[in-house]
């Protein structure tokens, strides 16, 4: 046997190693083996665009190093997944094969793997120009960097688009940097949804859509209680006025917040302006 001529790389066993051995000779005089292969000392068959993800990326000695179980399908028939010793490859139809390790395998688990709100990978992981590192889903995105190596998801939709539009897709060269933590898909008034990020967040209602808020206003807004606070949870938009200094965010409930100043730092002063029904 093989075992008997070569040392066996560990976790395996000897007993390990022969059962692959003959594994492989099956596999040989089979009808799968145009799609299947086995991975010495490891007996697991490997099938299909797994298998030629898997060998793509290098095979046994890839970042996966060996396989730990064969190909197994997912709960539903939705897609089929390997497991090898440093993380597992998921395919779909509509995605492919990919592999999702280390952070972003802990954080689509904690939204419920393939079966949760992100679906299933689409992407390899995608390293961006600073560093930090983002992976593709059905539903969304997982965003990983030096300043938050856990991990953070983001959903598709408007909010998103936002985040896209001031360069989200390379965190690193946006003003709002990256995501802090995970994109809260309900808020307590149950129509508004949040993401916090680096330097700023976005908020995004049904009725008046996404907008980012940062700096002094969002100050403001934070120690007035954010959406629960007197300026209500749905600001139409912010612009920044260079050329006169002023910076002004429209809320919902409670219109205007101007904050004007000189060019001198820490000279700033806020002027609250209110109307609607209420007033």
């Amino acid at each position: 046997m093989r075992s008997d001529r070569e040392e066996v790389p560990a976790p395996f066993t000897k007993e390990d190693a022969d059962r692959a051995e003959i594994a492989e000779a099956r596999l040989r005089t089979s009808r799968s083996a145009v799609a299947c292969q086995v991975y010495w000392p490891s007996w697991f068959n490997v099938c299909g665009e797994i298998r030629d993800k898997y060998n793509s990326l290098g095979g046994p000695g890839s970042f996966l190093s060996y396989p730990s179980s064969g190909n197994i399908v997912n709960p539903g028939n939705t897609g089929e997944r390997v497991t090898f010793l440093n993380g597992p490859i998921y395919w779909s139809a509509a995605g492919g094969a990919h592999p999702v390790v280390n952070s972003f395998l802990n954080r689509w688990g904690i939204h419920g793997y393939e079966g949760g709100w992100l679906g299933y990978p689409t992407t390899d992981e995608i390293v961006l120009p600073d560093g930090g590192r983002r992976q593709e889903f059905q539903q969304g995105a997982i965003y990983v960097s030096f300043q938050n190596a856990i991990g953070s998801a983001i959903q598709n939709g408007p909010l998103r688009d936002k985040y896209n539009s001031v360069g989200g897709l390379t965190p690193g060269s946006s003003f709002l940097g990256y995501l802090t933590e995970d994109h809260k898909r309900t808020l307590p008034d149950g129509q508004g949804q949040m993401a916090r990020f680096q330097n700023g967040v976005i908020y995004w209602h049904p009725t008046h859509g996404a907008h980012w808020v940062n700096g002094r206003t969002l100050t403001i807004w934070s120690q007035a209680g954010y959406e629960g606070g007197e300026y209500g949870s749905s600001f139409r938009h912010r612009s920044t006025h260079w050329g006169i200094g002023v910076r002004r965010a429209i809320f919902y409930y409670r219109i205007d917040l101007y904050f004007t100043g000189s060019i001198f730092p820490g000279t700033c002063h806020t002027r609250l302006e209110f109307s609607g029904p209420d007033i």
